[in-house]
């Protein structure tokens, strides 16, 4: 892989945030993503002073360096594509295996990740890419990929379809490795996966969009998986703009 990995350093800071994308519910509904664009207008930056909203600088820190600093302008920017506006267009295959690394891919010696895992595990959520030419397993290991099958499944493997989706990533619970088989580990971890994704694919003009409405059962009758193994819990959607 390409030495681009230090430009999304923001994918790292961003797990505190990773519980607004992960439901544990019955899955059957798209999530809902924010857009709002910060107004700095809106907020006193007078030391010690709250504005209406009882934010203060002392509160937030120096809410002026969003305008200069790269991790609260990718906070900032960060935001859904509309499922009716994706492109279809090609991500090159560097840019894949980023964005693979950006959710599950370690960033130091030992049980160090880019995510937040429970009691210093190893990731226990998989991450496949369902593309037009097959369906891909990312390897967390060396960050690659191994082919699982031949088939272009995309449309299968949602409950909502995308028609002008590239790819989807499908984010996969192992639930054999899950710590204490507690599988709200595996929720609030897709939440961090998916966050760093989103930001990673803002800094390189891809269109994303995570969706709770896996199609559970098809992907795990496709995949091949044992049911009482492995848990298909959301997808992310994406297209080069």
């Amino acid at each position: 892989m390409k030495r681009i990995l230090p430009v999304c350093m923001a994918c790292v800071l961003v797990f505190a945030m990773s519980a607004c994308t992960t439901s544990s519910n019955n899955g059957t509904s798209d999530v809902q993503q924010s857009t709002t664009v910060f107004d700095e207008s809106s907020v006193s930056l007078t030391p010690g002073e709250p504005d209406d909203e009882g934010l203060s600088a002392n509160d937030t820190g120096s809410l002026e360096s969003i305008a200069t600093n790269p991790v609260l302008q990718a906070l900032e920017q960060r935001n859904s594509a509309p499922r009716e506006e994706f492109t279809g267009k090609e991500i090159d295959e560097d840019l894949l295996q980023l964005l693979g690394w950006a959710a599950t891919g370690k960033n130091r010696d030992g049980t160090g990740f880019v995510v937040p895992l429970a009691m210093g595990s190893e990731p226990y959520v998989s991450l496949y890419l369902v593309q037009e030419s097959g369906v891909r397993k990312f390897l967390w290991e060396d960050n690659s990929f191994e082919t699982i099958m031949e088939e272009d499944i995309r449309s299968q493997v949602a409950m909502i379809d995308v028609e002008g989706a590239y790819a989807y990533w499908i984010y996969v619970i192992d639930l054999d490795q899950v710590p204490m088989g507690n599988t709200n580990w595996g929720y609030h971890t897709i939440g961090s996966m998916s966050e760093h994704q989103y930001l990673v694919a803002e800094e390189y003009d891809v269109q994303a969009r995570y969706m709770a409405a896996v199609n559970a059962e098809s992907v795990i009758e496709l995949l091949g998986f044992d049911a009482e193994e492995k848990l298909p819990a959301g997808v992310m959607v994406m297209a080069h703009k």
